[in-house]
């Protein structure tokens, strides 16, 4: 019953991780060889969660300082992951209700 709770709490807890990391991408926009970092999310069965791990990307350049963070990009992926956390928290309200819905015999 509580599987589905456990999973919302992993994957909201990927989305705070996802945005502290690209909010520190966007303070760094403007030092000089900084490397962007990104979140890698994964499903775990056993049991079901999600887990992440932070991930450098050394593949590209965007500025002639070496530095490859494009502020525009981060920026979509901030309101990308804020849309997701919301979504998230949405559901597990929905989940908290129907919970006590039942404790309460509704």
């Amino acid at each position: 019953m509580f599987q589905k709770m456990n999973v919302l709490e992993s994957a909201m807890n990927v989305a705070v991780l996802n945005a502290q990391v690209i909010s520190n991408n966007i303070a760094n926009a403007s030092t000089p060889n900084f490397k962007a970092s990104y979140v890698m999310a994964e499903v775990k069965d056993d049991p079901v969660r999600v887990t992440a791990k932070v991930v450098k990307d050394l593949s590209t350049f965007i500025s002639n300082d070496g530095n490859n963070v494009d502020v525009n990009t981060q920026m979509a992926l901030l309101s990308k992951n804020t849309i997701r956390y919301e979504v998230l928290t949405q559901l597990a309200s929905m989940n908290f209700k129907r919970y006590t819905d039942v404790l309460k015999g509704v």
